[in-house]
């Protein structure tokens, strides 16, 4: 049976209930409006009064990345001063904001090609280069 890839929309919920379970964040989602302005980030906040825009991408998948339009706007949040990223899951968005220490990197390299790596801490399904299924992992300190 194949293993199915969780839906960004789920990875948004968690996150935001995580985020609420703290007195000083608050956390919106942002819904596609025609008010609103394409390629800003899913979710955005304060945390201690300072704003925060966070982009929400599926994890393990490595064709779930941020677009050129989505990564101009984090850019855009980041040079008004607000802290900014891209978030797979949960721990992603607390590290992101200061919540947590950071963890190691779980890199993932393809043993096959060794030309595909991947950081998560899930291997990608297959190779993006060769189709290959199976990936060394390396541990490397945050």
């Amino acid at each position: 049976m194949r293993k199915q890839s969780t839906l960004e929309h789920g990875i948004v919920t968690r996150i935001i209930k995580a985020l609420r379970a703290y007195p000083h964040v608050v956390v919106r989602k942002r819904h596609g409006t025609a008010m609103g302005v394409t390629g800003d980030p899913d979710l955005y906040g304060t945390i201690n009064g300072r704003h925060f825009e966070i982009e929400v991408k599926r994890p393990g998948d490595p064709s779930s990345q941020p677009t050129k339009l989505q990564e101009q706007r984090l850019q855009e949040w980041a040079a008004g001063g607000a802290i900014v990223g891209v978030a797979r899951c949960v721990n992603d968005v607390l590290r992101i904001l200061g919540l947590v220490r950071p963890e190691p990197v779980v890199r993932w390299t393809c043993e096959a090609c060794r030309q595909y790596t991947w950081e998560g801490a899930d291997a990608p399904a297959r190779c993006p280069n060769c189709g290959h299924r199976h990936f060394d992992k390396q541990v490397v300190a945050a």
